[in-house]
């Protein structure tokens, strides 16, 4: 505390309290910008873990010499949750945001994840009892869901998987799907309206079409095994109540 210490400072017994409150006050920790360092998590969707940051600012020691910080180990990190309702994304090394720090000593409750507890000892706003909240002085993100007055746009993802027992999709006005990969159902299809493609449509691996309640075709033709329903011809056709020849 040497380099806060004024000429002002031994002149009156106000300048020696507003020091010895300044002191004070400097030990007390409230919020520091931090950067991750190490992410403690057994999976991606197990309950909430811990992050080890450091500090982004240092601070000056009595000659007003920069002092390296220290790292700040296990900080339990925020997540979006209600209930057992989540959205998941979880904190990376090297993401940014801020440390807050409790009142109160955290470490009993860090270790039984519920209260309320006694607190391990009586230091309050403490470096030792940070919370982390992400999301601050970050780069722009390459994949992320991004909602506003146009709608909501999912973009960057290589792949999007969706569970659930019953899954509804719906458009008031219209659906597109665009995959140039092609697109695989597997399970039955049910269309409730009317069905058009302008591609070809083909029964893969020797499955077999059925059709029932007609079937129209109007323009082009029908062609089965190379014989031509329009313009295919009967032979052995004799006059009377014979039979006709196989078509060709």
């Amino acid at each position: 505390m040497q380099g806060n210490r004024k000429l002002s400072t031994w002149l009156s017994d106000i300048g020696a309290q507003n020091f010895a409150i300044d002191a004070a006050l400097r030990r007390l920790y409230t919020m520091l910008p931090v950067k991750v360092v190490n992410v403690e998590q057994p999976s991606p969707t197990d309950q909430v873990g811990f992050v080890d940051v450091m500090p982004l600012i240092k601070q000056v020691d009595g000659e007003g010499s920069a002092v390296e910080p220290s790292v700040l180990y296990r900080l339990p990190f925020y997540r979006l949750q209600a209930g057992a309702n989540a959205v998941i994304v979880n904190p990376q090394p090297g993401d940014k945001g801020a440390a807050l720090f409790a009142m109160r000593d955290i470490s009993v409750l860090k270790s039984t994840r519920d209260g309320p507890v006694q607190p391990g000892t009586r230091r309050f706003f403490a470096a030792g009892d940070g919370y982390y909240l992400g999301g601050w002085l970050n780069d722009a993100p390459e994949r992320y869901v991004m909602i506003d007055d146009q709608g909501v746009t999912i973009e960057g993802v290589a792949k999007i998987e969706m569970h659930g027992a019953d899954t509804t999709i719906n458009a008031e006005s219209s659906c597109t799907i665009n995959a140039a990969g092609g697109c695989t159902i597997n399970g039955d299809v049910l269309i409730n309206g009317s069905l058009t493609w302008t591609g070809t449509a083909q029964g893969k691996g020797g499955a077999r079409a059925r059709f029932s309640g007609g079937w129209e075709n109007v323009g082009g033709s029908v062609t089965s095994n190379g014989i031509t329903l329009e313009s295919h011809v009967h032979g052995g056709v004799e006059p009377g109540g014979g039979i006709t020849g196989g078509p060709r």
